[in-house]
C-alpha cells in the first residue's frame, strides 16, 4: 500500500489539536506517516504531540523555534523520509473526514492524477459554509495550469489536497511571507500533468478570530498584492489565456487590503489613496469583462468615486453580519 505523507504545522493550538490528530490518526487509509511540526509552541500543544507519538508508531514530531507557518512546512517536507509516494497537509486547528484520505487516494489512482482537489466546509461555531464543485472534473493535457489557475474550486490552498510527492521535490514554502500557498502555486502545477477536482467536501476549515484573514490590517497582509502581481507579469508572459483572470486576483486583492484598512481604522490614508488609484486604473476592464458580476462592477465603481459611502456601506455590512468565529 501507498504511502502517504501527512505534513502537520502545529503552534498554540492545544484546544483544537486533539480533534485535528484523532481524525488523522483515525483515517480509513492506514498507509500513513505522520509529521508533526512543533513550531516552538509555548502552550501545551508540543506535550501533546509527543503524547500522540507514544500511543501511534506513525507520528513523528519535530520541535524547533518559532519560524512561522512557511518554515514548519518546509520542516516536515525535509524529513519525509520514508520513501512517501504523496503528500497532505493539515492545519492544526482544523479537521479531517474520516475516509478523506481513501477518497483521495483512490481517485488519483483511478485518475492517474497528480493532484487531487476535494470540497470543504467553512466551520464556524454555530453553521458552516459548504465549498464544493457540483461535480467531479478532471483538468489535463496543456492547459492543465490555465484552467487550475482560473477555477475558484482549485484555490491555492494545500489543506484540501493530494498531491504526488515528487511534486516538491525542489519546492519549498518561502519563509517569512503570508499567503504563501499563493506563492508556490505555479511551481507546483507546472509539474502537474493532471488535476482532479472531486465534489466530495471532505475537510473541515475552522474560521478563528486569530487567523489572517481574521485579523485586522496589518502591513504582513500586503503579501497578497505583491503575490498577485508577480502572478500577473508571469501569467502576461507564460499564460496569456488567463491574463485576465490575473488581472481580476489583483484588483480583488487590492479591495480586499483596503476593506482591512478601512474596518480597522487604520491610519494609512497614502495606501488607501495608491489602493484607490490601482483600481480606478482598471476600470475599463473591470466594467468591461464579464469576470465581475454587476454587483461587484457597482461596488468597485464606488470605490474609487465616493470612499466616504463605500466606508459606510462596508461599516453598515459588517455590522449586520454576525461573525461566529472560534477562538
Amino acid at each position: 500500500m501507498q504511502i502517504i505523507s501527512v505534513i502537520v504545522p502545529v503552534y498554540n493550538v492545544e484546544k483544537y489539536l486533539r480533534q485535528c490528530l484523532d481524525s488523522i490518526i483515525n483515517q480509513t487509509y492506514r498507509n500513513l506517516e505522520i509529521i508533526l511540526v512543533d513550531d516552538g509552541s509555548t502552550d501545551s500543544s508540543g506535550i501533546i504531540c509527543d503524547e500522540y507519538a507514544q500511543i501511534d508508531a506513525r507520528i513523528k514530531v519535530i520541535h524547533k523555534e518559532n519560524g512561522g507557518l512557511s518554515s514548519a512546512r518546509n520542516a516536515g517536507l525535509d524529513v519525509c523520509t520514508s520513501g512517501g509516494d504523496f503528500i497532505a497537509f493539515v492545519d492544526s486547528d482544523d479537521w479531517l473526514e474520516p475516509d478523506m484520505y481513501e477518497t483521495l487516494h483512490d481517485k488519483m489512482i483511478k485518475y492517474k492524477a497528480d493532484i487531487v482537489n476535494c470540497g470543504y466546509y467553512r466551520e464556524y461555531k454555530k453553521y458552516r459554509e459548504k465549498c464544493a464543485i457540483g461535480q467531479d472534473s478532471v483538468y489535463m493535457g496543456a492547459d492543465v495550469v490555465e484552467k487550475s489557475y482560473s477555477s475558484p474550486y482549485v484555490c491555492y490552498a494545500v489543506w484540501f489536497k493530494l498531491y504526488r510527492k515528487a511534486l516538491f521535490d525542489e519546492v519549498r514554502f518561502p519563509v517569512g511571507k503570508n499567503y504563501e500557498d499563493m506563492a508556490i502555486f505555479f511551481s507546483v502545477f507546472e509539474k502537474a500533468e493532471k488535476v482532479l477536482i472531486i465534489s466530495e467536501c471532505l475537510y473541515h476549515y475552522r474560521q478563528r478570530k486569530s487567523g489572517i484573514m481574521a485579523e485586522k490590517f496589518n502591513e504582513k497582509q500586503l503579501d497578497i498584492i505583491y503575490i498577485c502581481r508577480e502572478h500577473l507579469n508571469y501569467v502576461g508572459k507564460k499564460y496569456p489565456k488567463s491574463l485576465d483572470v490575473a488581472k481580476k486576483k489583483k484588483i480583488s486583492s487590492e479591495k480586499y487590503i483596503l476593506n482591512a484598512i478601512l474596518i480597522s481604522g487604520s491610519n494609512n490614508s497614502h495606501l488607501v489613496t495608491e489602493l484607490r488609484c490601482e483600481i480606478r486604473i482598471k476600470l475599463k476592464f473591470i466594467l468591461c469583462t464579464d469576470l465581475f458580476g454587476l454587483y461587484e462592477k457597482i461596488i468597485l465603481l464606488l470605490v474609487t468615486s465616493n470612499l466616504w459611502l463605500y466606508r459606510k456601506l462596508l461599516m453598515m455590512k459588517r455590522k449586520s453580519v454576525k461573525f461566529d468565529f472560534f477562538e
